[in-house]
């Protein structure tokens, strides 16, 4: 029986030494700091408007249009890909911007309307 008393004694001792630890351990160590600064966000460059003459390959008329394109294709003028025809008879022209590789469809309906789709 004379264990008991100083068992207890070795337990309250350890619980003791362990009680600061415990109470740390909720504790958030402060945040590290980055070791780099972060990089900065480049937006691209908005679209610009392009103006082209787009010619129609069954009557040879020629039609002014706009199309919105990346900037990289600021300048540029598209090249001719090919026609297909349309629902309703329209043709619908193909366009490509090399340096950019954006293509715009150009839509002419049977009554001359010009339709862009960029």
């Amino acid at each position: 029986m004379k264990s008991v008393p100083f068992f207890v004694a070795v337990a309250a001792l350890c619980l003791s030494t362990l009680a600061p630890a415990a109470a740390n351990a909720g504790c958030c160590d402060p945040a590290p700091t980055p070791c780099c600064e972060p990089a900065p966000v480049c937006c691209p460059a908005p679209p610009v408007k392009v103006s082209f003459c787009v010619t129609d390959p069954v009557t040879c008329c020629k039609y002014p249009v706009s199309v919105c394109v990346p900037a990289e294709c600021a300048g540029q003028t598209p090249c001719y890909v090919g026609c297909r025809r349309g629902f309703l008879g329209r043709k619908i022209l193909t366009y490509k911007f090399a340096c950019c590789g954006t293509c715009v469809d150009i839509v002419i309906t049977k009554h001359g309307r010009v339709i862009v789709r960029d």
